[in-house]
């Protein structure tokens, strides 16, 4: 992977890695040629060859990767993401686009779970409005999805990638040559099983979307990818349950035969009922409502605090597992009640709940849980990329710059059972960065994790919480405080 510092086509300066898929990977980026001062960055994204084509697809898909991209590039409107320059480069084009500070509506589904009908809607108007522009410019986008969706904090919604091929000409290649690309949760029946591309099948991605959006998860949910399209191939999708109003909207657009299929502007017609169906807020449930919202904002700043974590370096004791927390010297500010500190002879203190209890574990690592056992927290050293090259622990300064390539490496050697990485990044306050993600747990219990590599003035450390998913939400403020009053005890 391109490394941070270096420079794409004598102009691009590579900040930070942002994500890795099948088909791209993505980078922030600062444009060195600007004149402006403050200029914002950046996304830079490289077009790759997926793994596990023969030879001669590779090919065409190289071939066919330039002009599709430029192609994408000419169509313009608000929902569809910029995109600034295609830069040529015989590993794949580079396309250089705007940056939007956002989350996708896959992160937010996953962290806020199903949207509200009318919610839902709105995102729907905007993302066929986005379609709409493609397909007057001749183009498909045919990588409709949530995780191609991105949701601004001011509400815009933006659909961001478009697929490997977007012209007739370039899909009709490609599928003769038998390269079908997309992803199986959100990909329409008649692309995989009859080689056909056309408006429809948008539409059923856009439908298979929403249906996530709403439900909080995708129409076909298996336990493997095989499985999953098993029941693409002879199974209707399964019945949504939270919908609502928009149940006939998702159930006419995941219609198998695309000729029976609502159209564009059928889809239009409901979602604009829908969105405007919200009407006032009745009298009674306005302080419920303000309750709510007050919740979300706090769980959308915490979001904007948390980091990540690591686990590798060292620690001078094994934690007492019967002993309780107790107050240890006076607090900076006041905690929560529920919170008391604990000061560790390792050389860290931290606000922890008072319920919570430290666990035996490695003797290199604090550990920690809550009363049922979650969530748990993990305290270390921090000392780089590898924790067993006896290099000196780095300064606080310097960990930003390092961390998120030793937490890329620490990712190649993870073993959790389907494991998903959320994001790696810097973070600069605390210096340090953060690698959060999702796995199955014992029992198959879906799990959330959190890595925060955080520097503390002449040491680094790396905290650890993994929390099961369903409680992600709930054991956010927690962990806020936890992160905030992690330090070095006083002299």
């Amino acid at each position: 992977m391109t490394p941070p510092g270096e420079i794409i086509s004598g102009r691009y300066r590579i900040i930070r890695p942002l994500a890795t898929g099948g088909m791209s990977r993505i980078w922030l980026a600062a444009d060195e040629s600007s004149t402006v001062p403050g200029a914002p960055p950046v996304v830079i994204k490289q077009c790759t060859v997926p793994e596990g084509l023969a030879s001669a697809q590779r090919d065409l898909v190289r071939e066919w990767a330039l002009p599709e991209a430029q192609a994408a590039a000419r169509v313009r409107h608000p929902n569809l993401i910029r995109t600034l320059e295609v830069l040529p480069d015989e590993d794949g084009p580079w396309i250089v686009m705007e940056f939007l500070p956002s989350r996708s509506l896959q992160e937010i589904v996953e962290v806020s779970g199903a949207l509200p009908a009318h919610q839902v809607a709105t995102i729907g108007l905007a993302i066929l409005a986005a379609l709409g522009a493609a397909r007057r410019a001749g183009l498909l986008h045919l990588d409709v999805k949530p995780g191609n969706v991105l949701i601004t904090g001011d509400g815009r919604v933006v659909l961001t990638d478009f697929g490997p091929a977007v012209t007739p000409a370039a899909v009709d290649a490609l599928t003769r040559a038998g390269v079908v690309l997309g992803s199986p949760k959100y990909i329409a029946p008649e692309r995989l099983f009859d080689r056909l591309s056309a408006e429809q099948a948008d539409l059923w991605s856009l439908g298979a979307t929403l249906y996530h959006a709403v439900e909080g998860r995708p129409p076909y949910l298996r336990e493997s990818t095989s499985a999953i399209l098993r029941a693409l191939a002879d199974s209707p999708p399964d019945p949504p349950r939270r919908a609502g109003p928009l149940t006939p909207v998702l159930t006419g657009l995941l219609r198998r035969d695309p000729a029976e299929r609502l159209t564009a502007a059928q889809v239009r017609l409901h979602l604009q009922r829908i969105a405007r169906s919200s009407g006032p807020v009745p009298r009674r449930a306005r302080p419920v409502l303000r309750r709510r919202l007050t919740a979300a904002a706090a769980v959308v700043t915490l979001l904007t605090t948390l980091t990540a974590v690591g686990a590798s370096a060292s620690s001078s004791r094994t934690p007492d597992a019967a002993a309780p927390l107790t107050s240890a010297s006076a607090a900076p500010a006041p905690l929560p009640a529920d919170f008391a500190w604990w000061n560790d002879p390792s050389g860290f203190r931290v606000a922890l709940p008072r319920d919570w209890r430290p666990v035996l574990g490695p003797s290199d690592v604090v550990a920690f849980e809550g009363p049922r056992g979650e969530p748990s927290l993990r305290v270390s050293r921090w000392a780089g990329a590898s924790p067993d090259s006896g290099a000196a622990v780095p300064s606080a300064a310097s960990v930003s710059a390092d961390s998120v390539a030793a937490l890329l490496a620490e990712e190649q050697e993870v073993e959790l059972s389907e494991y998903r990485r959320v994001r790696i990044e810097a973070l600069s306050t605390p210096p340090g960065a953060i690698w959060e993600y999702t796995f199955q747990g014992t029992g198959d219990v879906a799990m959330r994790g959190l890595r925060r590599v955080i520097g503390v003035g002449d040491r680094a450390y790396v905290l650890e919480w993994r929390v099961d998913r369903a409680g992600w939400v709930a054991g956010l403020p927690q962990l806020s405080v936890i992160l905030n009053t992690f330090t070095r005890p006083s002299p």
